[in-house]
């Protein structure tokens, strides 16, 4: 027996399928964005860990400094006031080169999303 070919069911099967491809589809990119989103996430927690032990670590090391300056020129003022000076210093050179250092930040940033998209 032969099977006659019935157009409208044909044209309905196919157009299931393109709402299947279409709902695979932004399935896909969703989990794909969730994946970036995930990526970006962790590399934004580690790296606020990571700046807040540098933080502390250079606080301590910066008090110790002034004590240690203090004593060397017995003014416990002086000591600390080169000590605030050598900061000020980092602050005007961090405002002058805020550009150079953010693009920097970016490519970095960039580059690990880069990276993990290609796992």
């Amino acid at each position: 027996m032969e099977q006659k070919f019935n157009l409208s069911t044909f044209i309905s099967g196919i157009k299931e399928d393109i709402k299947e491809l279409i709902r695979l589809r932004i399935e896909i990119l969703r989990l794909e964005t969730f994946e970036k989103a995930s990526v970006v996430g962790s590399f934004v927690i580690y790296g606020l860990v990571i700046v807040n032990l540098v933080f502390f670590m250079l606080l301590f090391a910066f008090v110790a400094l002034g004590f240690l300056i203090s004593g060397w020129i017995q003014s416990m003022a002086g000591g600390f006031g080169i000590v605030s000076a050598f900061y000020l210093i980092c602050l005007v050179a961090a405002l002058l080169y805020h550009k150079p250092v953010s693009l920097w930040f970016k490519n970095l940033l960039l580059k690990e999303l880069d990276s993990e998209t290609e796992k």
